[in-house]
């Protein structure tokens, strides 16, 4: 199995950080997990995730909270 990355690439997603394999931004997980989204239906919902890609987002998320926190609201995201 490959390992988790968290990656930035211009022209995708905004240039936010996101799972590496995916298109699926950190700011969209961590918001989904702040509102209540349980890791299963997470990992219902993106089943291209793992459980690992959950816990690098957590991860990624603990180090660089105020570049997630500033994507979050820059989306005015609600579930």
């Amino acid at each position: 199995m490959k390992k988790t990355k968290i990656r930035k690439t211009d022209g995708i997603c905004n240039g936010d950080a996101c799972i590496g394999r995916t298109q699926i931004p950190v700011w969209k997980l961590i918001a989904l997990c702040n509102d209540g989204c349980s890791e299963a239906n997470l990992l219902s919902d993106y089943p291209d995730l793992t459980k690992d890609d959950l816990k690098v987002a957590q991860t990624y998320y603990a180090q660089e909270r105020a570049e997630i926190d500033e994507a979050i609201a820059s989306q005015n995201f609600s579930v």
